[in-house]
């Protein structure tokens, strides 16, 4: 009895992780002015180097870039830190 009542119990942590983590996706997008309401896969900076938005039909969502990787507004797409020029405090060496 108590085996069956552990599984139960570890079954209703990972439903309630999984349904956590869904809304911290789901609360990571939103309408966003900058995106353009005819694009999709359109891609725009994001305050923090390390990410980027993502947007479809006007809405933005945030994505991650690899590890090690920041967002490169220019060529839009996630690059070394120091061809991104994104943190300030990274020496900066664009690549054209």
């Amino acid at each position: 009895m108590k085996s069956q009542s552990a599984v139960t119990t570890l079954f209703l942590i990972a439903l309630v992780t999984i349904a956590t983590s869904l809304t911290l996706v789901q609360a990571a997008c939103g309408p966003n002015a900058r995106c353009p309401s005819n694009a999709s896969n359109y891609l725009l900076p994001h305050p923090d180097c390390t990410q980027y938005y993502r947007c479809d039909a006007g809405t933005a969502c945030e994505q991650s870039c690899p590890t090690g990787q920041h967002f490169n507004a220019y060529h839009r797409q996630c690059e070394a830190p120091e061809t991104a020029c994104c943190d300030i405090y990274y020496p900066c060496n664009p690549t054209v």
